[in-house]
């Protein structure tokens, strides 16, 4: 289903998308919004293969998300998605998935950069938009997103993960559905996960050894009490750059 800018792409939960009896997972989550997120831009004509002949890309830079509730297997769920404007080097994107009832599960709005592959440098969002961006208008749907993640107070190592071929797209580097699992498994927030702020600050290659660790936020839950009883921050390195880091809130 689509409109002008708008789509809605159908997916079926499946066993392995949930681990045999929990709920949804995240690396499965972000792949059903991932995956909207791209036939979306594909068919209002600036997707992957659009901007690669321009010798661009998209990359995620940062995404805040709500969970009203993870879905389980068997499910039938609805993505809808479509582009919310830009605000400096940033293009957003809403994104809400429901279920067969048309109930709220997962609410999202995501940041992208466009990238100029060869430089490696990100470009400002009217290089394909043109000076009057696509924005449909609606609200986002979590109208008070925001990217801040706060320092992690003395983070301790869960585990290393070494980034294999399977991990990577075809930005060359590790998708991002890999780093917030990596991430999301890092906080120990994965079946209770109830919201999610990333920020993906440099690229993970085929060979980097990632250290995942996990620190309590400062001054309790950043989410607030209605949304999460407690978070974690975690984060993920290789050496001492960061990749990338999130704010957990579980219930």
């Amino acid at each position: 289903m689509s409109d002008a800018l708008h789509s809605t792409l159908e997916f079926v939960i499946h066993g392995y998308d949930c681990g045999y009896g929990g709920p949804l997972r995240a690396f499965a989550l972000v792949n059903f919004l991932q995956e909207a997120a791209g036939e979306n831009a594909t068919r209002l004509g600036f997707g992957m293969d659009d901007l690669h002949a321009r010798g661009w890309t998209w990359m995620l830079s940062r995404l805040d998300l709500r969970v009203d509730r993870l879905p389980r297997d068997g499910e039938k769920v609805f993505v809808k998605t479509w582009p919310a404007g830009t605000h400096k080097l940033f293009a957003y994107r809403d994104i809400a998935m429901s279920d067969a009832e048309g109930r709220s599960l997962v609410r999202a709005v995501y940041a992208y950069l466009i990238v100029d592959i060869a430089a490696r440098r990100p470009l400002r969002p009217e290089s394909i938009f043109g000076p009057v961006p696509p924005q449909p208008g609606d609200p986002h749907p979590v109208p008070d997103f925001s990217y801040d993640i706060p320092l992690a107070v003395d983070p301790v190592l869960q585990f290393t993960q070494c980034v294999r071929g399977r991990h990577i797209d075809h930005n060359g580097h590790a998708n991002n559905a890999h780093l917030v699992n990596w991430l999301v498994d890092a906080s120990g927030c994965g079946e209770s996960l109830s919201a999610l702020r990333v920020e993906f600050a440099a690229e993970a290659l085929e060979g980097d050894l990632l250290a995942a660790a996990r620190g309590e936020p400062r001054d309790g839950s950043p989410f607030g009490g209605d949304i999460a009883s407690s978070s974690a921050l975690a984060e993920l390195r290789c050496g001492e750059t960061r990749v990338a880091r999130a704010l957990v809130g579980r219930r």
